[in-house]
Formats: structure tokens, C-alpha cells, sequence
């Protein structure tokens, strides 16, 4: 089989992250990983998945926050979200990200959604 090459998509988003989506998430669920890049930019987001999620930081500074304890990530550093939990992540200046979202068979939806822009 031939390797499949993904458009790349703008960076969209109002009064949320800026998001590109590489493989977005079909609501009915998915087996294979979604993956897509976003950036904060003086920005916090916060929610929770059915799924493990994992946030590659590309470029900047990036405060993640999970069950009480906060993790600082800087280009190259991996960050994981596990599956149940409310993640928390801060960009005070800029951070760019590839998120990767593990597979979610039951499609059970995103919860606890909540965008902050930080006083700066």
C-alpha cells in the first residue's frame, strides 16, 4: 500500500486555541490515533477525554496541569494526559503543539471544554 499524504489545513479558532487538524476526530469514535497541531498564545484550555492524550511541545513554553500536580514542558518534551482526567494547558507567552489523541472506540465526546485568554 502507498503512503497517504495529509492536506495540511490553516490554523483556525475563535475564543479557543488555534487548532489544525491532521486527522480529525469522527464523532462515532476511532481506532487509530487523531492528531493535530494547535498553539497558545497567552491562552489556557482545559478538558477532559474518554481517551489518553498526549501533548508534544514544537516550539515555547507550555504548563500542563492534571489531578492537583502541574508539569512544565519545553520544546522536545512529551507531556501525557491520561484517559478520565480534566487537563489543564497554559501557554503564558506561546507554546505550538502536536497533540495526538489515543483511540476512542465508544466516540464517548470531550467534556469540561474551557478557554481562558491570561492577563499578560
Amino acid at each position: 500500500m502507498a503512503p497517504i499524504k495529509l492536506a495540511r489545513a490553516p490554523l483556525t479558532g475563535e475564543g479557543a486555541p488555534k487548532v489544525r487538524w491532521f486527522t480529525p476526530p469522527p464523532t462515532e469514535g476511532w481506532t487509530e490515533p487523531v492528531i493535530m497541531e494547535w498553539e497558545l498564545r497567552g491562552e489556557a484550555w482545559s478538558d477532559a477525554h474518554v481517551h489518553d492524550e498526549y501533548a508534544y511541545v514544537l516550539e515555547g513554553l507550555l504548563f500542563v496541569t492534571c489531578d492537583g500536580e502541574t508539569v512544565e514542558a519545553t520544546a522536545g518534551d512529551m507531556v501525557k494526559v491520561p484517559a478520565g482526567s480534566i487537563g489543564r494547558y497554559c501557554a503564558p507567552d506561546y507554546a505550538r503543539l502536536l497533540g495526538i489523541y489515543a483511540p476512542n472506540p465508544t466516540g464517548a465526546p470531550t467534556t469540561h471544554m474551557a478557554y481562558e485568554r491570561l492577563d499578560g
